[in-house]
């Protein structure tokens, strides 16, 4: 692998394919729970265990297509023909999932469990090999930075698709007429047709890219598939981020989760209120994506992970002292959030792709796909804890999914989750990544060792 440059259009090319990444993964990360107990009326404690069942499963496809990626390519290569194959199942199953089905409660919990399963592994499908070519394509770290930047522009394009405009939409046409899972059905159709296609754009562009003979895959010293895993894992600084992986993640499931919830009972917002605050979200996360490529380049990567995460934590602490009682209170809320977040999202994968370059050092070894599975089972596994757990609080503060007004016990439950436990959430990550031992400096010393030894 060389230290590739790559052309503004292979940037964007490779970026395309987060904007339906990111609309298939902040529906199921803000609306999932959302749906399953407002539109469909679960009992919370119901929905939060399909949406368990179905992440702990989607947390072993996960170790699978890893594994499958790195050593048994299929016709074309190790990436794009696994990231093609998966486009037209998520799109079904996102459909199939958001639509309003009737029966017994055991036949609802079963039909909703399975079709989340399947869109989860869909969508992981795509995901790990999709992440893992950004490693395939160079070692060059700022270029990895900024391929990553463009992804990070692009998940803003997913998350004003899947986040800022559904519920406006889905309240425009209800006032047509369309009933309330009409008018899901109708906005969800659109958003799976726009996330194909800008998945397709991608697999398009570098469809001759990787490509890998299947002798050449399975002859490099292969091991089984639990033994691989057992491997990276003996990484220390692969351990942490793992660590840091399940902290933002736990943490970026109860504000997403959460303020759906919030805005609706705690403030009682319009839908439009509701848009413009996601609204804002999504613009603050794309003005961050060219800050953090810029800070990225002069100073260390984890030295801005850590400042951006402090910075959240101490805001969120505060805001559950003072509490979030109006719109703009709410509105800043969601600035810092998307700045911490943004840290996490934007440079998370490239101190990733470095572990690639520690493992071929330390093992002689590349599993981009695998390293990159690995983080994905931490992030489904805390995904469905983090879940779980909201349903748990929202149903011991008194949660009543059928009532217009909620209780002020269950408001200040639904408040918690808002701010204190993803404040300590953050704040213990800043730890974490201030002792993470890898710094850019380390990493090219690596990089330049890796060199020497191929000479």
């Amino acid at each position: 692998m060389e230290e590739r440059h790559f052309t503004r259009k292979e940037k964007i090319s490779y970026g395309a394919a987060s904007l339906g990444d990111t609309a298939v993964y902040n529906l199921l990360i803000i609306y999932s729970l959302y749906f399953m107990t407002d539109v469909v009326k679960l009992n919370p404690l119901i929905a939060g265990n399909i949406t368990f069942i179905a992440t702990v499963w989607n947390a072993f496809s996960v170790g699978l297509m890893g594994y499958l990626s790195d050593r048994h390519p299929l016709k074309g290569g190790k990436r794009i023909p696994y990231m093609r194959l998966s486009i037209l199942p998520m799109a079904i199953a996102l459909v199939l999932f958001f639509s309003v089905t009737e029966g017994s409660s055991l036949y609802e919990a079963g039909y909703y469990t399975v079709m989340l399963a399947i869109l989860m592994t869909a969508h992981s499908n795509f995901m790990i090999p999709y992440e893992a070519l950004g490693a395939d394509l160079t070692m060059n770290p700022h270029e990895r930075t900024d391929l990553r930047g463009y992804a990070r522009f692009f998940m803003g394009m997913g998350n004003l698709v899947a986040v800022v405009f559904l519920l406006p939409i889905i309240a425009v046409l209800e006032t047509k007429g369309v009933s309330t899972s009409g008018a899901w059905q109708i906005v969800i159709c659109v958003i799976a047709v726009i996330a194909a296609i800008s998945q397709a754009i991608t697999c398009k562009a570098f469809k001759n890219e990787t490509k890998v003979e299947k002798k050449e895959a399975i002859n490099q010293d292969s091991q089984k598939l639990f033994k691989e895993y057992l491997a990276v894992l003996r990484l220390k600084p692969f351990r942490q981020l793992l660590l840091i992986t399940l902290l933002i993640c736990v943490a970026n499931v109860f504000c997403n989760s959460s303020i759906a919830y919030f805005m609706k009972y705690n403030l009682g917002i319009t839908e439009n209120s509701k848009a413009l605050v996601l609204g804002i979200m999504t613009v603050v996360g794309i003005v961050m994506t060219p800050i953090l490529s810029h800070l990225s380049k002069k100073y260390d990567k984890k030295a801005i992970m850590t400042l951006c995460y402090l910075i959240t934590a101490i805001a969120f602490l505060t805001f559950a002292i003072i509490k979030i009682s109006s719109i703009v209170m709410l509105c800043i809320y969601i600035v810092i959030f998307t700045v911490g977040t943004s840290a996490y999202w934007q440079l998370i994968y490239a101190m990733l792709y470095d572990i690639s370059e520690i493992d071929e050092y330390e093992n002689n070894r590349r599993r981009e796909a695998t390293i990159l599975s690995m983080s994905k089972i931490i992030l489904k596994l805390s995904n469905a804890c983090a879940a779980q757990l909201l349903a748990i609080v929202l149903f011991i503060f008194g949660y009543d999914q059928n009532a217009a007004v909620q209780s002020s016990e269950a408001l200040w439950g639904i408040q918690c989750s808002l701010t204190i436990i993803p404040g300590l959430l953050f704040a213990v990550a800043a730890v974490g990544v201030k002792r993470y031992p890898v710094s850019e400096e380390k990493h090219m010393e690596i990089v330049q060792a890796l060199k020497k030894r191929k000479e």
